[in-house]
């Protein structure tokens, strides 16, 4: 009895010696592999954004940081609104319209916004702020190199020329992990630098 209970212990403690680096092994495998997939989807997430923003949703989001909290609520609701001549000639950059087909424009003889170039400025802007939000999504969950992230973005942090179109995400009332997210790169740029 008492050689079986020795050989059974012996054969445990073995069995435990050679599981325990295994396990730490498989740990540090599992954590590199989850670094691997962070870096892809980085990489992924990164060129999703450069494939989205086009000439005509960077006129438009433009545009949009210069209107009013007014224009904006007009925006998003897909009511008409009034705009000055020189958002007028900036609007007239991404019609949609064939320029033989100018003479139909809502635009043409006044500065009211609405019909197709409306839905056209809507449409971009809210595209811009879409494909913005899942990024922070993919920020906010981890999914994503978090410091990368919040180096290449960082422009989003400078509202005084409201880059983050804040007035329309408001009206929109969404949006919330932008807004983590510039609250966040914010609070990093007033955190004092480590001298080298």
């Amino acid at each position: 009895m008492c050689v079986i209970s020795l050989l059974e212990l012996i054969v445990l403690t073995v069995s435990a010696i050679l599981i325990i680096p295994q396990i730490f092994l498989m740990k540090k495998q599992i954590k590199e592999q989850h670094e691997e997939r962070r870096r892809e989807n980085t990489t992924n997430f990164m060129a999703s954004w450069c494939n989205s923003v086009k000439k005509d949703t960077c006129i438009a989001e433009q545009v949009a940081r210069q209107l009013s909290n007014e224009q904006c609520i007009c925006l998003y609701k897909h009511t008409g609104f009034e705009v000055s001549k020189e958002l007028k000639k900036e609007i007239c950059k991404f019609c949609p319209l064939d320029k033989s087909l100018c003479d139909k424009c809502s635009l043409k003889d006044s500065s009211i916004v609405d019909g197709k170039i409306l839905t056209e400025l809507r449409w971009h802007v809210v595209t811009y702020l879409n494909t913005l939000e899942t990024l922070m999504v993919s920020w906010h969950l981890g999914i994503v190199d978090r410091k990368v992230i919040e180096e290449q973005f960082a422009f989003l942090k400078d509202t005084s020329k409201g880059s983050t179109l804040s007035q329309f995400r408001h009206a929109a009332g969404g949006y919330p992990l932008i807004e983590e997210f510039i609250d966040k790169i914010k609070e990093h740029s007033q955190e004092p630098k480590a001298e080298l």
